[in-house]
């Protein structure tokens, strides 16, 4: 009887050991920067499982935003698939690792098909891979490489498209919006979501939200994900003026809430953009001069106040600003944006210079180069499915 206790106390202690050792592994491997953790899959089958499990992915991800390890970004940009480290742009090295070509095996039957860029959340990019005949959305992780081809939605009436891909943190899911906007011509303008796209359950619902207004959309209908809900900058028509204001659609409630107004600036300014920069929601205009303008808000109520980040008036001619500008600063505090579909810049806003970067295009020219800023992560595009991960 003895001897049976103290082998049954023997196994608990063992037990006890592992789950203690496992729990300082763990901890170990949550303060390790993503590329640490890619090559730290290869040291077993172990940490590879643990490294790939959706509880440990999320729990970095958290670390990430709080700031408890120094987050690594990249400029995402669509024809050609490429990923730009603009800190190496930043030092000017050019040993190769400045631009990445991406490959992710996209199913579609299409051989012309083209990759858009719906948006960035989370370390993962959501695309439309359209064709002549089908399209279709996917997501990918450049990170990671790992990606997935969605099932097909239904084709809907034509008008303007919304597309839109944030975060749910309420159902802790990952959601994909489309829409259209319809009777821009007649003077009253209908916003509808048709269909909502729920990575946990990896299936398409339909959507009643609707939103009716004299809200004219830009030329691009790609929402900004910004603290649970998808942004569109707009332009509202009234008989006494026109003016750029923000519209916002809730991911949790699923439903249009609110539509926010932008700075009140000098001039008549139609502001033409959204971005994120840090946790931050910011606003550009940009002309067909050298002229461009950013601002920024922590905050999301109506009324919320704006700073003026930067304002570029010289020292950036023969540049045309593009509609969807991706913004990030770079370590030693320059910035880096995308002045048209062919050329980024890095400028530097202590003494209004700049340093120019050919966009490399593909195949067929003819398609815009979209382009966004994300951040490393180990967030997989299957969430906590039980599927083959690529």
């Amino acid at each position: 009887m003895e001897r049976l206790s103290t082998e049954s106390s023997g196994t608990s202690d063992a037990a006890a050991a592992e789950v203690f050792n496992e729990d300082i592994l763990t901890e170990i491997l949550l303060r390790l920067p993503v590329k640490s953790l890619m090559r730290c899959k290869g040291v077993s089958k172990r940490w590879r499982l643990l490294i790939s499990d959706y509880g440990f992915a999320k729990s970095h991800l958290q670390r990430l935003e709080a700031g408890d390890i120094i987050a690594s970004q990249r400029i995402f940009k669509t024809s050609p698939l490429e990923t730009i480290d603009y800190e190496v742009l930043d030092h000017g090295d050019g040993d190769g690792t400045v631009v990445k070509l991406h490959e992710p095996r996209i199913d579609n039957p299409d051989p012309s098909w083209n990759a858009e860029l719906v948006g960035s959340c989370n370390g993962m990019v959501c695309l439309y891979v359209s064709g002549r005949v089908l399209g279709r959305f996917a997501l990918y992780n450049p990170t990671t490489k790992e990606f997935r081809n969605l099932p097909y939605s239904n084709p809907f009436p034509e008008g303007t498209k919304l597309h839109g891909f944030g975060y749910d943190s309420q159902s802790d899911d990952y959601k994909i919006v489309q829409g259209n906007v319809q009777g821009i011509g007649s003077g009253f303008v209908d916003w509808r979501i048709e269909e909502i796209f729920s990575l946990k359950s990896g299936s398409w619902k339909g959507s009643q939200a609707q939103l009716g207004r004299n809200l004219l959309l830009h030329e691009r209908g790609e929402g900004v994900y910004w603290k649970g809900a998808l942004h569109w900058c707009v332009v509202y028509e009234s008989r006494e003026k026109i003016k750029s204001v923000i519209m916002s659609f809730d991911l949790s409630e699923e439903k249009f809430q609110q539509v926010l107004s932008v700075p009140e600036v000098n001039g008549d300014i139609i502001f033409e953009g959204l971005g994120i920069h840090g946790a931050n929601l910011f606003l550009y205009h940009g002309s067909y001069a050298n002229y461009f303008q950013l601002w920024i808000t922590s905050e999301y109520e109506k009324g919320g106040s704006w700073t003026n980040l930067f304002s570029v008036s010289e020292g950036i001619s023969r540049h045309r600003f593009w509609r969807k500008i991706p913004v990030a600063y770079t370590r030693s505090g320059k910035i880096i944006f995308q002045v048209n579909v062919n050329r980024m810049i890095l400028f530097n806003p202590e003494d209004n210079t700049y340093e120019d970067y050919p966009v490399q295009f593909g195949n067929n020219i003819e398609h815009n180069i979209e382009s966004a800023v994300y951040m490393e992560t180990l967030v997989s595009p299957y969430l906590d499915c039980e599927q083959s991960r690529i």
